[in-house]
């Protein structure tokens, strides 16, 4: 599983991200520290979370590769993951959209910084 980036999408995301922190592709669904969901939803819904690199993701127990180094995720999440990925930037929400093999997976990507337990 791989998913790559388009410049503009790692530039929006260097500009937020510090050379001590890690990726996180969260499928928000409620489990884990960092989903908002707690709900029935019928969209498919993720976020890009940037995490300290000693910060304790258990729920993360997953690896994929990507354009700027390991992303961890969910390992059952991948159900929901293309075998291509690609996020490229979205200007008419300024966020990033995710895209897989043949599908839109989700238009609207957020990238949260994370500290401690308190988005930045």
């Amino acid at each position: 599983m791989k998913l790559s980036m388009s410049s503009d999408a790692k530039t929006k995301i260097a500009a937020v991200m510090g050379p001590n922190q890690r990726l996180l592709l969260s499928f928000d669904d409620g489990v884990g520290p960092f989903s908002n969901v707690g709900y029935c939803s019928l969209d498919t819904s993720f976020d890009l979370i940037i995490v300290d690199k000693d910060a304790l993701t258990p729920d993360y127990d997953a690896m994929i590769d990507s354009d700027l180094g390991p992303v961890a995720v969910k390992g059952y999440s991948k159900t929901y993951m293309s075998e291509h990925m690609q996020l490229t930037e979205n200007t008419t929400f300024n966020t990033l959209q995710l895209t897989g093999d043949s599908e839109q997976l989700d238009p609207n990507v957020q990238i949260r910084v994370m500290s401690g337990s308190t988005a930045e």
